[in-house]
């Protein structure tokens, strides 16, 4: 009779062994999936940062040069205005340097916001204004003031490519 209780004690002991051994397996995958995922987010989010940053980096350095242009147009244009030589070809130059400059610029502020860490964001959003001050100055025949706007570009493309950098060396918030 003895036996018997063993022979029992054994089986449900065993029993108890497998679902032991079956939910520590199930827990263990569950958090291998959990920090799977997370890590998928995670990948997820700086690939998007990364595309992010760096278009607008391009579209940063593609209205600067709209603005530089846009101020040699408007200079070209005084000049033939003021020794009369001024055509219609040359007002289609101003225009269409008018016209590079605003849809550049309107692409800064299109894809700006989907820059995620604040100071790239800001930094781009200074430039941008520097951008603003610049095509009122050359605008209204004021000297384009080359100094602030060159310092706001620059701080931009420094903390443009400092968050890349930051993001490809694993440093960026939760990397």
């Amino acid at each position: 009779m003895d036996n018997g209780w063993v022979a029992i004690a054994t089986f449900v002991l065993g029993g108890l062994a497998t679902q032991l051994t079956g939910w520590l397996d199930y827990s263990r995958r569950k958090k291998e999936r959990a920090a799977d995922d997370a890590a998928a987010v995670q990948q997820r989010r700086e690939d998007f940062e990364l595309a992010h940053l760096v278009e607008v980096n391009q579209l940063l350095r593609r209205a600067a040069e709209a603005t530089r242009q846009l101020d040699i147009a408007k200079g070209l244009y005084g000049q033939r205005k003021q020794d009369g030589r001024l055509t219609a070809d040359h007002q289609q130059e101003l225009a269409d340097a008018m016209v590079e400059f605003t849809g550049a610029v309107a692409a800064v502020d299109a894809q700006r916001g989907f820059v995620l860490a604040d100071g790239p964001r800001e930094a781009t959003l200074a430039a941008r204004k520097a951008m603003d001050v610049a095509f009122g100055e050359v605008l209204t025949d004021q000297e384009f003031s080359r100094a602030p706007f060159d310092t706001a570009l620059a701080t931009a493309y420094e903390q443009l490519s400092a968050r890349v950098r930051a993001i490809y060396a694993g440093q960026a918030p939760g990397s």
